[in-house]
This record gives C-alpha cells, sequence and structure tokens, in this order.
C-alpha cells in the first residue's frame, strides 16, 4: 500500500471503483516524488568523498541542512547514502517529526512564518557561519521553506513579516511576485544565507515551482534573478500595505540579478518537481487502459478559471492530469483552499454527468485546513444554489465534507505543489 492509499481518510463517493482510480494515481505520483529515496539516490559516498551528480566533493567535514516540508525525509535520505561522512546539521520544518542522531531539529511555522521559523533561520546562519573553506554544505530544500526558515531584515519584526505574508497569501498573487516580495526582507532569502556561509555549498532541491532552484524557499542558498517587475509595482497592484511592505520598497534590487561568489556557485540539482508527479499519475492511469494525457503547461492563474479550462478542454473518453499552482484571492471567512475551491466549481460543473474530478496538495495540506483537497463527481452537487453560496464565500470545506467529497490523507512528507485529475473517460476498465 503506497503513501496516499495508507493515508485516505474519509471518502464517500457514488462510484468507488472509479474514485479508487484517481487515488491510486494519485499514490503513484506521491511514490515518484518521495523525498527520502531521491536524496539518497542523488547523493554517494566514496571514500571519504561525496559524489553530487558529476561532481566530486572532497571535504574536511561535511554537514546538512534540510528546511521545508520535505527536510526530515530528505535528511534520512541523506543519512541513509553518506552516513557517518556527515557531522552535524540542522533540520527545519513544520511538524514534529525523527531525524537522524546528527540534526538538530527545530519545528516553525508554515504558511506564516513563527518564532521558530526565525529561529531556524539562526540556527542555519550559526551553522554555515561556522565552517571552514573545506567544509561542505549539503542543503536539502523543500517547499514550503519560505515560511519555515525566516529571519526579518534589520529594523522588522515577526509581526510585520506575519502581516506581510498574511497579505501575501491573500492577494492572489503569483508565487514569483509573492517571493520576490519576501526576499527584500529577509535576511537569508535570495541567496543571502549563501553569502555568509565559509564553505562549499551543493543545494538539492524538491521543488513546488516548477523547474528554477532560486524559486523554491525563495533561494536562500543559490543565485537569484528577479524577472525585472519592479516591487514597488507588485505591492501597488496587490495592495500590499505595513511596515514590511514600506522596507520592501527601500530594499528593492538588493542582491537582486547579482550572482553570488564563485565559491558558492555550486551545484543546485532538481530532485523531482510538479512534472515528475504529473508524469507517474499519468502513467498509472495510462496502464490501466485509460486514454490520459499531461497537460504540457503547468497550472497557473485564476484557480476557477483553470478548472473550468481543464473541464472543457478534456475530451470525452479521455483523463487529463494538470499540475502547477493557482492562485485564489480569498474574501471572507469561509474554510478551504484552492484544490478545494476547484473540486467545488467541479462537482456544481459536473452535475448530472458521469465524470469526476480530484483536485489535491501533494503535500497534503489545500490552504489552512485539514483537507489535501477533493474527490467529485455528477452526484456531489445536488443543490446547486447552496453549492454556489459556499463558493461565493471561499467556504468549500465544509460543503465537500457534508458530501463526502473531502479527501484527507494528512502531511504526506513532500511537496510539488498540486495534482488536479479531470477524468471523462467512461465506460471504466
Amino acid at each position: 500500500m503506497g503513501v496516499a492509499a495508507a493515508r485516505i481518510g474519509t471518502l464517500r463517493a457514488a462510484h468507488p471503483a472509479a474514485t479508487h482510480l484517481l487515488l491510486e494515481a494519485f499514490d503513484a505520483a506521491l511514490e515518484a516524488v518521495e523525498p527520502r529515496r531521491l536524496v539518497r539516490e542523488s547523493l554517494a559516498r566514496e571514500g571519504r568523498s561525496v559524489r553530487i551528480g558529476s561532481e566530486l566533493f572532497a571535504a574536511r567535514k561535511v554537514r546538512v541542512l534540510a528546511f521545508g516540508k520535505g527536510a526530515p525525509e530528505m535528511a534520512h535520505g541523506a543519512d541513509e547514502a553518506l552516513g557517518d561522512l556527515i557531522q552535524g546539521g540542522l533540520v527545519v520544518t513544520d511538524v514534529p517529526a525523527e531525524v537522524p542522531s546528527w540534526a538538530n531539529l527545530v519545528e516553525a511555522g508554515h504558511p506564516i512564518p513563527n518564532q521558530g521559523s526565525v529561529e531556524g533561520a539562526h540556527a542555519a546562519l550559526a551553522l554555515v557561519e561556522s565552517m571552514a573553506p573545506s567544509d561542505l554544505l549539503i542543503a536539502l530544500v523543500s517547499g514550503g521553506g519560505s515560511a519555515i526558515l525566516e529571519a526579518p531584515a534589520d529594523g522588522l519584526t515577526l509581526d510585520d513579516l506575519q502581516d506581510l505574508n498574511d497579505q501575501l497569501i491573500l492577494s492572489g498573487a503569483p508565487i514569483e511576485a509573492i517571493n520576490q516580495v519576501r526576499r527584500a526582507v529577509s535576511l537569508v532569502k535570495g541567496g543571502r544565507l549563501a553569502t555568509r556561509c565559509r564553505g562549499r555549498i551543493a543545494t538539492l532541491v524538491l521543488s513546488d515551482v516548477g523547474p528554477n532552484p532560486s524559486v523554491v524557499a525563495s533561494g536562500p542558498t543559490v543565485s537569484t534573478v528577479d524577472d525585472g517587475t519592479p516591487l514597488g509595482q507588485i505591492l501597488d497592484r496587490f495592495e500590499i500595505e505595513g511596515p514590511a511592505a514600506r522596507c520592501a520598497r527601500r530594499r528593492a534590487g538588493l542582491l537582486a540579478g547579482t550572482p553570488l561568489p564563485p565559491n558558492y556557485s555550486n551545484p543546485a540539482l532538481i530532485l523531482a518537481d510538479w512534472f515528475t508527479a504529473g508524469r507517474a499519475a499519468t502513467r498509472y492511469l495510462t496502464q490501466t487502459g485509460i486514454s490520459t494525457r499531461l497537460e504540457e503547461e503547468p497550472l497557473a492563474g485564476e484557480t476557477g478559471a483553470a478548472i473550468r479550462d481543464g473541464l472543457n478542454s478534456t475530451s470525452a473518453g479521455t483523463a487529463r492530469v494538470l499540475v502547477g499552482e493557482t492562485t485564489l484571492e480569498v474574501r471572507g471567512k469561509g474554510r478551504g483552499g484552492r484544490n478545494q475551491h476547484a473540486a467545488l466549481i467541479a462537482g456544481i460543473e459536473l452535475a448530472g454527468s458521469p465524470y469526476r474530478v480530484l483536485a489535491v496538495g501533494t503535500d497534503g495540506i489545500d490552504g489552512p485546513t485539514d483537507a489535501a483537497g477533493g474527490c467529485v463527481d455528477g452526484t456531489s452537487v445536488a443543490d446547486s444554489r447552496l453549492a454556489r453560496m459556499h463558493l461565493a464565500r471561499h467556504d468549500s470545506y465544509p460543503y465537500l465534507e457534508a458530501v463526502g467529497a473531502l479527501l484527507r490523507t494528512g502531511k504526506t512528507g513532500t511537496n510539488v505543489a498540486d495534482l488536479w485529475i479531470v477524468d471523462k473517460s467512461i465506460p471504466y476498465p
């Protein structure tokens, strides 16, 4: 039994066999992006040296810094590959976890940074500043790290950063814009952690935002180049205000576009991303006899528009897999997340049809709820008026729960953004 299948809580559906196919495809996707295995297979011990990708590192001491939602499992993967070559390290994540004996654990906040996030960032700074030029730091980076590892710039408080992050998350801004703002007010983001490191760095990334390693966790250990959008324009467009926003305006451009010194420009390898998960789900459904296509363009833009496009562009008799991350501007105090919002829209659109949709976060957490997302079909929405009322106030969670379409997996230990499956393949094998 795989990760998702083992963690499915309460999910009732009118077509259990078909639902199981979607859950099994989700399970296959999670197995493909399992952090422990990915790290273990990417590191090799050769005597007292470490091979990472095509490069061999001889190091006096090897240290490990793991941060993000996948940090504990990534740290265990490094431990299994390198054993006693590792002489100390730090794991910063958002849940209580077992970590290797050489690691100190700091539990931090997500999606909003907390005091643990600040403690983790300062512990990471102390770690890299303690290293010698002949030492090697293996940075294991995963999604969620932007909140999990954070230290406010001079003149700002944790409260300032929490307010800023709260505004950014609710604004509907794309992740690239959010991270550009976050980098401007941080002591560690945008390669700043790397500039404080006295040794060499190699970074292994489990990406929730595509193939660019500098975007994951806002890139503490890699060089960052922004897309050229003025930071002030981002703040104005999404109406971001407060002390941290004013600080961001003052610090706009600091380090942006400037490569790190050669000593720090070491490998940054993407171990897996959302397309790794998407390909695995597509392969699984195809092997069951369903004509399935993986959408080549990642999910982006407003959640409602994205799910409607996914529904309209999937032909009858086929299934379509979509991966990435949409944006949802939240109004009101309803419960839910972008995947639950997408699932509820799909339930309304599919009413009376034989089709179904799975919309889920690969980390097992969708928005500030205990659900991963939802799985709906043509019977999920019997009262479209009530469903639309919930949708209008961004309150998808209670509706999906009431109709048995809420999907709970618990935290999966990995994170490569969202996975949607639009399934119009009937009859089922």
